[in-house]
This record gives C-alpha cells, sequence and structure tokens, in this order.
C-alpha cells in the first residue's frame, strides 16, 4: 500500500481515470453512480436499530429492533441472526443497499453513551454475535457497513479525541470483534470510526487499514463515518476507498486529481473502484443486474414474532425471592403498575440512527392489563416524571388550524415573511441533510415550527429550543428565548444529541401559541427542534405510593429515555435518575411485593435490589418490549437472558472510573485495562451482578466438564490454536423447562485472568441433563508480541474453566498446548 511518505510517478496527461467518481457519495445516504464503470446509485442506511428515515421523517417507518446490548443478552447467535434477516428484509422492500451496522466497539465503562448500540464488554462474544448479525442481513442480499474501525467507545469529543492504545491491547480487545465477524461473516462494507487511534484520524490511518486490508485480507468497502475525512491524500494513501456523504469533499474527483499529480499511486484508486464496484455486484447495483432475492422472507406477523422472542429472550432475572415471578394472577386482585417508562417506554437510544415505529406499538401498560386479563384490575400511576423532555408533539400540540401535530414551514433568510415550504408533521425535531425542503442545500435560511397548546388550567411549562442556527422562542408573540448556534466544531453532535436550551415559562389556561423560528447558515445539516415538560401540579411519587400501598402486587417500570441515553454524549454515573431510585425506595417500603423492570441500556446501579422481591433486566428492547415483558411477568415465556456487561455496585468500581481526556483530547487506555469482567478479576473486585449471570424460573445444576484437543490441533501464527473443546454436562435442577448458557473462560500460561472463549446454550425440560460440545475460538489462544510486532500462540498449560458467569467458580481444566 503506498503511504503518504511515498510518491507515485505523475499520470501521463490524457490518461482517463474511470470510476474515480465512485470514491465520494452522492449526497448524505447515497453513493455516486458511474455509467463507465456500469455502477448505479447505492443507498446506504443508518439500521443497527432498524431501518432509519432517508429523510429522517418520521412518517417513514420501519420495526425496531432490540438495541445491541439487549441483543447481546441473549447470546443466542441464532437468534441474533434472525434479527440481521428481518432487518435485511425490510432493506429490500426500502431499496436500501447497505445497513450502517452492527456496532461493533465495546461499551468500556457504563457510562459510555453509544453503549446502547453495542452487544457486549467483550470481544468474543461481540464479534460472534455481529457475525450472526452480518450473516442474517447479507443473506437476503443487503450489506453490512460494519462499525466504528476502532476504539470508539467515548462520545465525548468524539470527532477530535485521541485513543492511545498499546497494540497489544488495540489487537487482542478492540480489534478482535472486526476480526472475528471478517472472518465469519465478511461484510461488505467497515466504517472508520470519527476518533484518532495513537494521535491519526482513523479514516487516515494506514496502520489500522492495512490491518484490514493486508492482515485479514479483507475485500470489502472501508468507509469514513460521515464527515469523518479532512485530507485527501491521507485518507487515500490510508487505504480509504469512499468518502461519505457526498457530494464528496475530499475524495471523488479529487482522488483523480490527487492520482494525475502523483501524491497518490494509480493501484490504490484502482483498488477503491474495485471495491465499490464489488459491492454494486453484490448488491445487484451493477447496470442491467438483478437484484438478488432475499433468502428469508417473512410475513409482518412473523417478523413481530421474532422481535418479540428477541426481546423475551433478552430479559436478565436478576433477583426473585420467594420465586415471586412468574405472577400467579390466580392470588392477585390489583395490580399496580407505577414508573414513567410503563406508559412511555424507551424501545432505542437517541441517535442520528433512531427508527420511527411501523404499525400499532403497544406499551408496557397495555400489554399488561390485557395479559391480566378482567379478573385483575390493573392500576396506574407514573411516580415520577419522564427523564427527559417530550416532543411538543407528544404532549398534544396542534397546528393553528387545529390538526394535531406542528406545523413546520422554510423561509428565506431574513425578516420576509414568504413561506418557500409548509407542511404538518408529528414531530417536533427536525434534520436535513443537504438539500432543505423548499430551499436547496449550501444556502442561508430560516426554520419555524409553530405549535398550539390548549390547556385546562393555568400551568408553567420548562420549554426548549435549539438547532444548527440561532434559535428563538416567542410565546403568544413575546420573545422569551434566544439560543446561539451551536460552535462549528460541534454542530453533528448538537444534531444528534437533538441540544436544546430550556426556560420556564407560564401558560395561561385556554390556547397558547410557542413558536420556535431558526436562522441559519450554509452547511451540511440542518436541525430544529422543541421539546416541553409540564411541571408536576401534583406529587407523583405519593400518588404511586398510595396506589402501591393497597395492591397484592406492584410492577415498577423505570429507566432511560432516549433524551437521557444519547449518541454524542457520555453519562456522569451509572446510576439511574434520581427520581427512579427514589421511586423504587418508597414503593419497596409500603409493598411487600415490589417487582422492578429497568428499561436501560447499560450496566446501572440498583442500590434498593436488596429491598424488592424480583429485578429484571429489560435493556432497550425494540418495538415489542410490551408483550414481550407481559409474556415474562406472567409466564407463558420464561426470562432467559444473561449479562453481556459486568453491573458494578458502586461508581467507583468502573473501569478507568476518574480518568477523562487530557489537554490533548487524549484518552489513555492504559489506566483502565483490563476492562469488562476482566477488569473485576484483575482488581479482585466484587460485580453487583457479573458478566454471563442471569436467573430464569428454573435452575440449572453444571455437573462436569471435560477439555480435549484433537489429534489435529495447531497453532498457527495468525490464527490461534484449532481443536480444542470443552465438553460439558448440564442439569435443570427445577420444576420447568428453561434455557441456560454454559460459558468456557480461559487462561493462557502465566497470566492472571480468564477471557471468554465459546459458549452453548440448551433448552433442558425439567430434569433433563445433557451434554454440551463448545469449541473454543482459536483466535482466544493468540498473544500480541510488542517487541516482535507478531501474534504468538504461548506454549504451556492452558486453564479451562467452565462455568455459567464470570464470577462462578465453574470446572476448571488444564491443557497443555
Amino acid at each position: 500500500m503506498t503511504t503518504t511518505s511515498e510518491h507515485a510517478d505523475p499520470v501521463p496527461a490524457g490518461t482517463e481515470i474511470v470510476g474515480a467518481e465512485l470514491t465520494g457519495g452522492l449526497n448524505g445516504w447515497s453513493t455516486t453512480a458511474s455509467a463507465a464503470a456500469g455502477v448505479e446509485e447505492m443507498v446506504l442506511l443508518d439500521g443497527p436499530l432498524g431501518i432509519v428515515s432517508k429523510a429522517m421523517d418520521e412518517r417513514d417507518t420501519s420495526l425496531i429492533m432490540p438495541s445491541g446490548t439487549a441483543l447481546g443478552a441473549t447470546w443466542n447467535p441464532e437468534l441474533v441472526r434472525e434479527i440481521g434477516q428481518v432487518i435485511g428484509q425490510q432493506g429490500v422492500e426500502r431499496g436500501v443497499s447497505a445497513i450502517l451496522g452492527p456496532n461493533l466497539n465495546m461499551p468500556r465503562s457504563p457510562l459510555t453513551g453509544r453503549g446502547f448500540e453495542m452487544f457486549s464488554e467483550d470481544p468474543y462474544l461481540t464479534g460472534t454475535l455481529g457475525a450472526a448479525w452480518v450473516e442474517g442481513l447479507q443473506s437476503q442480499g443487503v450489506g453490512s457497513c460494519t462499525k466504528h474501525v476502532v476504539a470508539n467507545d467515548t462520545e465525548t469529543e468524539r470527532r477530535r479525541m485521541n485513543s492511545r492504545v498499546e497494540q497489544a491491547t488495540l489487537r487482542e480487545t478492540y480489534l478482535l470483534p472486526f476480526e472475528v465477524t471478517v472472518r465469519a461473516a465478511n461484510p461488505w462494507m467497515l466504517m472508520m470510526a470519527y476518533n484518532r487511534v495513537n494521535g491519526t484520524h482513523c479514516s487516515q490511518n494506514a496502520d489500522l487499514i492495512s490491518v484490514l486490508k493486508e492482515e485479514w485480507r479483507y475485500d470489502g468497502v472501508v468507509v469514513s463515518d460521515w464527515y469523518g475525512v479532512d485530507d485527501t491524500v491521507a485518507a487515500a494513501n490510508a487505504g480509504l476507498d469512499l468518502e461519505m456523504p457526498g457530494p464528496a469533499t475530499y475524495l471523488g474527483g479529487r482522488f483523480a486529481e490527487a492520482v494525475a499529480s502523483g501524491t497518490v499511486a494509480p493501484e490504490r484508486l484502482g483498488d477503491a473502484v474495485e471495491r465499490v464496484t464489488r459491492l454494486a455486484d453484490r448488491t445487484g447495483r451493477r447496470t442491467g443486474a438483478t437484484l438478488p432475492a432475499p433468502a428469508h422472507v417473512r410475513s409482518r406477523e412473523e417478523q413481530l414474532k421474532v422481535l418479540r422472542e428477541a426481546a423475551g429472550q433478552s430479559f436478565v432475572l436478576l433477583e426473585n425471592k420467594d420465586a415471586t415471578l412468574p405472577l400467579d394472577l390466580s392470588r392477585v386482585k390489583t395490580l399496580a403498575v407505577v414508573g414513567p417508562n410503563a406508559d412511555k417506554p424507551c424501545f432505542q437510544g437517541g441517535t442520528f440512527a433512531t427508527v420511527r415505529p411501523e404499525g400499532q406499538v403497544v406499551t408496557p401498560l397495555d400489554a399488561i392489563r390485557e395479559a391480566a386479563g378482567p379478573g385483575v384490575e390493573v392500576l396506574y400511576e407514573p411516580g415520577a416524571a419522564p427523564a427527559s423532555a417530550l416532543s411538543l408533539t407528544e404532549l398534544g400540540s396542534t397546528a393553528p388550524d387545529g390538526t394535531p401535530g406542528v406545523l413546520l414551514e422554510i423561509l428565506p433568510a431574513g425578516e420576509a415573511d414568504d413561506v418557500l415550504y409548509r407542511e404538518i408533521r408529528k414531530s417536533s425535531a427536525f434534520v436535513w441533510f443537504g438539500p432543505v425542503p423548499g430551499l436547496g442545500a449550501g444556502v442561508p435560511g430560516r426554520a419555524r415550527i409553530t405549535a398550539h397548546v390548549n390547556l385546562s388550567a393555568p400551568a408553567r411549562w420548562m420549554v426548549g429550543a435549539g438547532g444548527t442556527g440561532v434559535s428563538s422562542l416567542r410565546v403568544d408573540g413575546q420573545e422569551v428565548l434566544v439560543v446561539p448556534p451551536p460552535a462549528p466544531d460541534d454542530v453533528m453532535g448538537v444534531v444528534a444529541r437533538a441540544d436544546t436550551r430550556e426556560i420556564p415559562v407560564d401558560l395561561p389556561a385556554g390556547t397558547a401559541e410557542l413558536v420556535i423560528d431558526m436562522a441559519f447558515q450554509p452547511g451540511r445539516v440542518q436541525a430544529i427542534t422543541a421539546v416541553a415538560t409540564p411541571e408536576q401540579v401534583t406529587d407523583p411519587l405519593s400518588a404511586a405510593v398510595d396506589l402501591a400501598a393497597r395492591a397484592d402486587a406492584v410492577v415498577v417500570v423505570i429507566g432511560d429515555q432516549q433524551g437521557s441515553s444519547r449518541e454524542s454524549a457520555d453519562r456522569t454515573t451509572a446510576a439511574l435518575d434520581p427520581s427512579s431510585d427514589w421511586l423504587v425506595d418508597a414503593v419497596a417500603g409500603v409493598a411487600a411485593n415490589t417487582i422492578v423492570v429497568v428499561n436501560a441500556s447499560r450496566a446501572v446501579l440498583l442500590p434498593w435490589a436488596d429491598k424488592v422481591k424480583a429485578v429484571l433486566m429489560a435493556w432497550f428492547p425494540g418495538q415489542e418490549f410490551g408483550p414481550a415483558l407481559a409474556g415474562v411477568l406472567t409466564g407463558s415465556t420464561a426470562p432467559a437472558g444473561r449479562l453481556p456487561v459486568s453491573f458494578p455496585g458502586r461508581n467507583e468500581d468502573i473501569p478507568g472510573w476518574g480518568t477523562a481526556l487530557d489537554a490533548d483530547l487524549t484518552l489513555d487506555y492504559s489506566a483502565s485495562e483490563p476492562m469488562g469482567y476482566r477488569h473485576f478479576q484483575t482488581a479482585e473486585l466484587q460485580p453487583r451482578y457479573p458478566f454471563g449471570y442471569g436467573l430464569g424460573y428454573t435452575s440449572f445444576e453444571l455437573v462436569d466438564a471435560v477439555a480435549s484437543a484433537s489429534s489435529s490441533v495447531s497453532a498457527r501464527q495468525g490464527d490461534g490454536a484449532h481443536g480444542v473443546s470443552v465438553r460439558a454436562t448440564v442439569t435443570n435442577t427445577g420444576a420447568s423447562r428453561g434455557r441456560d448458557v454454559v460459558q468456557a473462560y480461559l487462561r493462557a500460561p502465566h497470566e492472571t485472568d480468564f477471557r471468554l472463549a465459546g459458549f452453548a446454550g440448551t433448552h433442558l425440560a425439567a430434569g433433563e441433563s445433557r451434554e454440551v460440545d463448545i469449541a473454543l475460538e482459536p483466535l482466544c489462544f493468540r498473544r500480541w508480541d510488542s517487541t516482535a510486532s507478531a501474534w504468538v500462540v504461548p506454549s504451556g498449560e492452558w486453564e479451562i474453566r467452565t462455568s455459567r458467569n464470570a464470577a462462578a467458580g465453574g470446572i476448571l481444566c488444564r491443557i497443555p498446548l
């Protein structure tokens, strides 16, 4: 690969460079076509959580899948593969060539803002589930753009920060999920991350891209994250194939110019064009080609069944004292449901990849009411305000003509009131990549939201406005707030976070008019957001406690909201919103049978866990949350999840607690390595709930485990050790059928901690025993020798611990290599 320190000879004048336009995007979500190369435009849409609207339009809907952490909690590659198939089928139906997912970064900490998209804190589990997701997706003829290579696990200053990671850690931990997925499923695209790694931006990092293309022999397209390139020659010479979004700023025509000038070798352009053309071949986007037919076609009800099963299998039962779950409804006359997330659940995290749900979505509250039946009185109190502000439409706003929603208008720059575009929308947050409706791209203008709210009595609301320009808020014609534009280097962050500035506003009884007006300058993306939070008139906590005190059982549903769990913003604590903890404490004080459902995407602190009867971790489980939860609570299905992340007992036990970016925006990874469950092992800390842990409605016992190496076991540089396996015997010692996950952890000679190297799920009837075979991942036997810059398989006695979670003693076997 030609690097920036080498120079090719200038291309002779008149030499035709065919297909250079393929290396730059056409617009926000499409690649550029090339008649000369016979390649059509290809649509690339965000999609780890489902298919995202190309226009960011709430009317453009698709199914919301369980989030990455929820899928990680299933420990079930077959089920994750089915989720990939469902997304792929939806992609085919929408004319999509590739989906921007899955996210194979890992949450180094519960503070990671985008952790909801990530499968697990373990590289092998992440890579295995990632490969299954990719296989399912690509079996439908839709490509996976697996992301983000690499060490993109903090949202703070993510476009500028530098991840300082020594080579062994980088390769054994952070690159490993990508390598496992590339070897097993060969995603058709890989996306480079925004951040720098060891000083160089990932899209321009020749050391990283050479690992993909030369060491792994990866044959797909290496693409930038959106707006993740800032140097033509550096990106081209590093090995980047495609710049997104378009129109191209650094590749495309400038790639050809760099080749013509001799600063980039012609072979490098040829490689990029060949790879984009190969993507067109794979997705049926060559001129005259036939689109590939999906291998697995499901009806909509069958798709929802997959989502429901995945959500149910993701739920992790953390506590179940006195076998409180499943609920025996014959003993329950009054069931109290409390908590804001019961009626306003969080199906997904806040991100550019937010999916607008398809069809009628049933809330947990409504699903519980339906499952309980007419013989049980189900009563509800929110108990606390939502953890984040709501859109105006969620608060019942109307356009000036009385139609539910808001009036969105686009106007030219300046004071003129000449409306160029007008429509009524069911959202109060809007994003445009490229052209703004009625105005076009690259020109200044104004966006205006007008909403009427009708109140039966005077009320105080916190009303917020924000966007990519100067935003103002008027209430009944009076300006009450002006919000300055974002800093130029944080525009994308503001858009991703939907940042607003809020002000208390006293609204009269009757109809009040809210107008948010934003004046923006030319830019590649524009956004305007309006939100509000009504002040609580009565004490929601007291009402919930009063209800709980007179109920036979209480289900408390608490957790995060999209506004409190967002891309482009990290957390400062693993705790839930304080009002959630106060609610559980108060309810547990008056109700003996308190069940808590945690609707959060991350490891959280649960200071009240010992005071309640049952705790169910529900993650962000997608749009089938309600029916899946009702099934688990009432026992028609059993929770089968195992933790994909370690739950700390306190903030101070989090890996890297107290570390932050330094003055040069560098994050030193050595301060928090090893991370995840390996941190708890090496620091000799006890997690609140360990990685791999989970209860069910039955019980299991690991009876025996034997490790073996086949006669053909081999250790090859770079490929690890093949032919090592474990055979374990597990028994269902309970009274009902259930699923257990047997886990195999590996420790190299002279190391102190164990690493996951294999697992297997098995369904067992009550009293049944079964042998489970686990083939250990060969790559998990490798260690990076930084002195030799090469992989080695340490010789000596290896230890294999077969157990039911990372902290359990399990059964220890030894095997020489």
